[in-house]
């Protein structure tokens, strides 16, 4: 078999081309929502002219910065002080472009209410990795229970003045607090089955390739933005209002249109991610950095544990999990072990990024596990900080990686509880270049481009 080709250059171009594409969608977004909004949310279209919606426009764009920091894993400090430089450069746009001098503490408070919602909603489902491995795919379940709540709340309110018989005997009877909490929570009964079906349906389609994870989780942001405005409209502007969701539509048609543009043309090389388990926090950081830029020049595979859960868990794996069928991925001999790495997704999403997968293994099978996916694997990526003599595992994977015959480059991360010594006489015997040590005690920015360069020129390096 042909040794995969790693190009480092080719990388930089994919996320560059990335990061471009999300911030001309969220101007296409934001263009969009600004029309709509000057035609039928203020009330008065003859305020609709090129340079106010683009003005606008450009203001509604800020969750750009949001996407931005979704794309690159920023975290949540880093995000939230890009949308604060957006916004400073849009106060100055606003100051620029108004007719008449607007007070600063007027043009800042409007600006605060705009993102002020839809921030915290987005850092209440996005700031914890557990949460935000969770929360955005169930997202559509939870507006449709909650919007059916609402509706509920506004049928009462509009029949306060005349409310019918059996409203008032179930308010005699449970008294006025328990019988509002009824009536909100009774929808959910008779929407269980429907929104269930929604989450069924959805990560059936996230299974047959229809969009990625994180082209759900740019919709799912998204509509928490859209649903922000649209929302608190419908109390001036009636259910025209609702327009204001009408721009969501640019983000399925952009990513069915685009596919082939962001579609990789080289058949993809394959890295395996090994580690020290129990190290959760490191790990998921060195994922967030190093792995998640690999995802757009190939495919990933590890063995799957609790300390990379909220870094790989997507739709599928979520309701796999909730129908109580997660047992049936676990490999309990070899027979399984060869169906499921036959299942493996190995073909790029429709935004061009590949996707990780995971083996779940017993004691007995993740050797065997193990030295089918080094078989696999062009490039290895081993976290070994933290690594000690009595991690026999480890030692063992250290020993197979030294065997392979087809491994291309194998990059080591150390720090200074590693004991070195230990893992080099594991890996005795190796081609001479195969392993690459970097000292990764701290993953700073300039250390990530050195792991990431390593793993990507691979092929150049050796």
């Amino acid at each position: 078999m042909p040794l995969a080709r790693i190009d480092f250059a080719a990388n930089r171009r994919a996320g560059g081309r990335y990061f471009a594409l999300l911030g001309v969608l969220s101007l296409l977004i934001g263009l969009t929502q600004a029309v709509l909004a000057l035609l039928f949310v203020y009330g008065d279209p003859s305020l609709l002219s090129v340079n106010r919606a683009l003005t606008l426009g450009a203001i509604y764009a800020w969750p750009m910065a949001l996407t931005w920091g979704l794309l690159r894993r920023w975290s949540w400090l880093r995000t939230l002080g890009a949308i604060g430089l957006y916004l400073l450069a849009m106060l100055a746009l606003v100051t620029w472009r108004s007719v008449s001098p607007q007070p600063l503490a007027d043009a800042l408070g409007w600006l605060g209410g705009l993102v002020l919602i839809p921030v915290t909603v987005t850092l209440l489902i996005g700031a914890s990795g557990r949460i935000r491995a969770v929360a955005p795919y169930l997202l559509p379940i939870f507006l449709l229970l909650a919007g059916a709540s609402v509706t509920v709340l506004q049928i009462l309110v509009s029949g306060v003045g005349d409310p019918p018989r059996w409203l008032v005997s179930l308010v005699t009877t449970v008294g006025a607090y328990p019988a509002i909490l009824l009536l909100v929570l009774a929808p959910w009964l008779l929407l269980a089955w429907p929104a269930w079906s929604i989450a069924r349906t959805l990560a059936a389609a996230y299974r047959a390739k229809r969009f990625s994870d994180l082209w759900y989780l740019l919709g799912a942001y998204w509509l928490v933005v859209l649903a922000a405005s649209a929302l608190p409209a419908l109390q001036g502007a009636g259910l025209i209002a609702l327009t204001q969701f009408l721009p969501w539509l640019w983000i399925p048609l952009a990513g069915w249109a685009l596919r082939g543009w962001l579609r990789p043309p080289d058949a993809p090389p394959t890295l395996l991610v090994l580690r020290v388990f129990q190290q959760d926090a490191g790990v998921q950081a060195l994922f967030d950095r190093v792995v998640e830029r690999w995802r757009l020049t190939g495919n990933t595979l590890l063995i799957a544990g609790t300390d990379l859960l909220s870094r790989t868990l997507d739709p599928d794996d979520l309701f796999t999990f909730l129908d109580g069928r997660l047992v049936q991925r676990f490999m309990a001999n070899e027979e399984q072990m060869w169906a499921r790495l036959r299942e493996f997704d190995l073909e790029p999403d429709p935004d061009g990024r590949y996707r990780v997968n995971e083996c779940y293994c017993f004691d007995s099978t993740w050797q065997q596990a193990l030295a089918a996916l080094v078989r696999q694997s062009d490039v290895v990526l081993m976290d070994l900080r933290g690594f000690r003599a009595h991690n026999r595992g480890c030692r063992h994977e250290l020993s197979v990686l030294a065997a392979a015959p087809r491994l291309q480059r194998v990059v080591l991360l150390f720090d200074r509880k590693t004991e070195r010594a230990v893992a080099e006489s594991d890996m005795a015997g190796a081609p001479p270049g195969r392993f690459v040590w970097i000292d990764a005690t701290q993953l700073s920015q300039r250390r990530v481009r050195e792991i990431s360069a390593a793993l990507l020129n691979a092929d150049g390096l050796a």
